[in-house]
């Protein structure tokens, strides 16, 4: 509680502290082009993930089984690089926001 003097009266000023309220996000969710597209022995690859939801920002990775060759940028979501090896894949793919709520989904 504070005085504050005007002129030649006092008044009382009473600081209430209101409750802040936070709403809870839900996790992101991951979108891309589906299927990925396919890639190709020794040409350049990028697919770009995004996430939906959540609070930004958001750290991606991708769990094993990517293809060899290609890396998880993990500020932007971007998978990229150039593929050594032909074959099939199946790997999943994480997103965790600032709140460190996460989703994952498998591509292949």
């Amino acid at each position: 509680m504070r005085l504050i003097r005007f002129q030649t009266n006092w008044v009382v000023v009473a600081a209430l502290a209101a409750p802040m309220l936070y709403a809870q996000s839900s996790a992101p969710s991951i979108t891309t082009t589906s299927p990925l597209p396919s890639a190709t022995v020794a040409t350049a690859y990028s697919e770009t993930f995004n996430a939906t939801g959540g609070t930004a920002p958001y750290q991606w990775s991708a769990g094993a089984g990517v293809p060899a060759g290609l890396t998880m940028a993990p500020s932007t979501g971007i998978l990229s690089g150039t593929p050594t090896a032909p074959g099939t894949a199946s790997f999943t793919v994480q997103v965790t926001d600032s709140n460190g709520l996460q989703s994952s989904s498998t591509f292949s």
